[in-house]
């Protein structure tokens, strides 16, 4: 059956207050559970700041909200795939039948690029290394986590709101240029985003090398584990991850020279920051546009 909506960019706008309500719903009851099972008074204002205020990337607490997180999101996919588009959820692009070679190419891919990174800016003068930290047991959580929220990313911006948008452009590029604008408003708040013009303009070109190759396969999977492999190698190289600290994972520290200017070495947003990160995703999303493009 066609859509109730025929016009995609439409269904995308109206689907990310949709998103927004059920996943904040989702979150104040995953909330309320997390405060229940760890015996927490929540009419004491200050045992709930303290339980949410300092949660690190190895918290159990974090990773319970991430949960909550996903199956609000799953919810808003659900109604508005049943109700708006007319279709199953599964079209998002869920399959994952012969796609673990998509998946370890995402995860292998990640680690070239940012460790690559992590060597040019080594090169340039931008970083020096400080330090190595060893192994640090918090990995195992910070890992499903990430995934969690990479996976929630993934399915709202690729799996449904590029997917309407190029139900009604011919052109990928403009569907792209869409989702990636929301997609980096939706981090228009993380710290230090604003510090300068790259870390805006690299969020938005992110979009871009997450949903190049969706556009040829509908499919999530690479995607996902590019992008969580993006934000996992991020701390454990000690990058900052959208200027957020990783202390809880990383393996090796560094810190800027002070040598170069922040929009080369990053500043306080991290690798994010840096207009090498920039250049370096704007030529694989080409690279990765051009390997699909003669695929077909």
């Amino acid at each position: 059956m066609k859509p109730r909506i025929q016009n995609g960019y439409l269904r995308a706008i109206i689907f990310m207050p949709l998103w927004l309500i059920t996943m904040g719903l989702s979150a104040t009851i995953g909330s309320i559970i997390v405060m229940q099972r760890m015996g927490i008074d929540m009419t004491d204002e200050s045992a709930v700041q303290a339980l949410f205020s300092n949660v690190s990337f190895d918290s159990p607490v974090l990773l319970s909200m991430t949960t909550f997180q996903v199956l609000g999101s799953f919810l808003a996919l659900w109604i508005a795939t049943r109700f708006i588009d007319r279709k199953p959820l599964m079209s998002i692009g869920l399959s994952w039948e012969n796609k673990a070679k998509e998946m370890l190419i995402g995860l292998g891919f990640a680690f070239a690029f940012i460790a690559g990174l992590f060597l040019v800016l080594m090169a340039v003068g931008a970083i020096k290394f400080s330090g190595y930290e060893g192994f640090k047991p918090g990995v195992f959580i910070v890992s499903m986590m990430l995934f969690l929220a990479a996976f929630d990313e993934e399915i709202i911006f690729r799996g449904y709101i590029l997917n309407s948008m190029m139900d009604s452009s011919k052109n990928r590029w403009i569907a792209l240029g869409g989702s990636s604008l929301l997609f980096a408003l939706m981090h228009a708040a993380n710290p230090g985003v604003w510090s300068n013009w790259v870390p805006m303009t690299e969020l938005f070109a992110a979009g871009f090398i997450l949903g190049i190759s969706y556009t040829f396969t509908k499919n999530l999977w690479f995607p996902t584990f590019f992008h969580f492999g993006w934000n996992f190698f991020q701390g454990l190289l000690g990058f900052e991850i959208s200027g957020i600290n990783v202390d809880s994972w990383k393996m090796i520290s560094h810190e800027n020279t002070g040598n170069v200017p922040d929009i080369v070495s990053g500043g306080v947003f991290g690798i994010e920051g840096s207009v090498i990160t920039l250049t370096c995703t704007l030529i694989c999303t080409y690279l990765i546009f051009k390997y699909y493009n003669e695929q077909r």
